[in-house]
């Protein structure tokens, strides 16, 4: 009786996986063909060119050109295949039928990458014909660039991967974005935070009372503290409550004396795009060099790069102002909006920190190749798949009054950063 009921167990699992083998089948041919028949629609006897393209935080950016006779009009820029389509937002300029295009005017804007349902899209131009019918033409890419994966950021313990590729359709190119859910890679992270200096350099060393350190770091009358074991205070805590939130975080140093190269494989100015995450939050904190504790300089400053939203940067001040118990800083240099700084290079475009500069790759003009070589290479300098980073200088700590609300304060400047990326990213 046993063995029978096992047979009819085994023949119905059997009948089972045989008729989901069918469904699947059914479901695999339907969409080659679904995506076979819209290729096939696509003109390739006329094409644009891409001249520029960039992953730069959660945002995709492209720039190119293209020309249109005067059979088509009302050309859109759009993510489509057989069943959906998306257009994408564009900056476009046309002069006598010669267009040229950007997705967007900054950095850290354009393509949501985070916002894209599963599927395989393509990146086309849209425009329609003398009837007033539909065509699609593909974009040719003319850059030195190839291939791009992005993963997304991990939600409900789940993510994203988009493969971002120059298929070939009958011997033409079109970009295609194939896009399914995955597991995350072990070596791929969310998010990066570098606590500025490290065990061989600390920073500013400060005396509690405001009286100034001796040569050795020493405070005769009250106790010393290093920026560098700070901002791992600071940088710890704000790990564990984005990883509460359900991120994937990488501190670049794993404790107060470890000690970090700058670039290289795992530096503090490569960890995130070495572990692709998608943002670098470099935490300091500053210093006047006033004796006596006594500076009235005093409150935080969140540095951006150039060409940029101030989207995240907005939420860093507000949520930090909030949960920190403190205020934007009172220095006028470099200053764009209250709390929000930018600080260049002589040429006015080139971002002076390289926390800043050299994790965003070409979007932030990163720039140390190994031909200096007082440094090593930046592997990630040419990059177009990078992380979005800003440096964060919470305070003052050579202000008696400020150095200590953020030793009382740790947990809260860390739940205001984090707070500010999690709501930032529900936008």
């Amino acid at each position: 009786m046993a063995k029978r009921k096992e047979k009819r167990t085994r023949r119905k699992f059997l009948i089972f996986t045989f008729i989901l083998i069918i469904i699947c089948v059914i479901i695999i041919g339907y969409m080659f063909l679904n995506k076979e028949a819209f290729l096939s629609k696509i003109n390739y006897t006329i094409s644009g060119n891409i001249t520029y393209y960039d992953i730069y935080g959660i945002h995709m950016n492209f720039e190119g050109d293209f020309e249109l006779d005067d059979g088509f009009s009302n050309p859109k820029l759009v993510l489509a295949n057989a069943s959906k389509e998306k257009v994408i937002s564009w900056n476009l300029e046309n002069e006598n039928s010669k267009y040229t295009f950007k997705t967007s005017d900054y950095i850290n804007d354009g393509i949501n990458l985070e916002g894209l349902d599963n599927g395989t899209y393509y990146f086309l131009i849209k425009v329609n014909n003398k009837d007033g019918k539909d065509v699609y033409f593909p974009l040719i890419n003319k850059t030195e660039y190839s291939d791009l994966t992005y993963y997304t950021l991990t939600k409900n313990d789940s993510n994203k991967v988009i493969d971002i590729n120059w298929d070939k359709y009958q011997g033409n190119e079109v970009l295609g974005f194939h896009i399914k859910n995955t597991k995350l890679p072990k070596d791929v992270y969310d998010i990066t935070i570098d606590p500025g200096h490290d065990g061989n350099d600390a920073g500013m060393i400060v005396c509690a009372n405001g009286d100034v350190p001796n040569s050795l770091g020493e405070c005769s009358r009250s106790k010393a503290y290093k920026e560098s074991d700070i901002n791992f205070t600071v940088s710890k805590a704000l790990k564990g409550e984005l990883e509460n939130l359900g991120y994937k975080v990488k501190l670049t140093r794993d404790s107060k004396d470890d000690t970090v190269p700058t670039y290289g494989k795992m530096g503090s100015g490569t960890t995130a795009n070495a572990t692709k995450s998608k943002f670098n939050i470099a935490l300091h904190h500053n210093s006047t060099n006033v004796p006596g504790g006594m500076s009235s300089t005093h409150g935080l400053e969140v540095y951006v790069a150039g060409d940029s939203k101030f989207d995240l940067a907005k939420l860093f001040v507000e949520k930090v102002c909030e949960y920190g118990k403190t205020s934007t800083s009172t220095k006028e240099e470099f200053k764009v909006e209250d709390g929000i700084y930018q600080r260049f290079s002589d040429d006015g475009i080139t971002p002076y920190y390289y926390m800043i500069r050299e994790v965003g790759g070409i979007a932030t003009h990163a720039y140390v190749d190994g031909s200096n070589t007082k440094y090593d290479e930046n592997p990630y300098y040419n990059s177009n798949n990078t992380a979005e980073g800003y440096l964060l200088e919470l305070g003052y700590i050579d202000n008696v009054k400020e150095l200590e609300n953020i030793l009382d304060n740790s947990n809260g400047y860390a739940k205001g950063i984090a707070l500010a990326i999690d709501e930032y990213l529900s936008i």
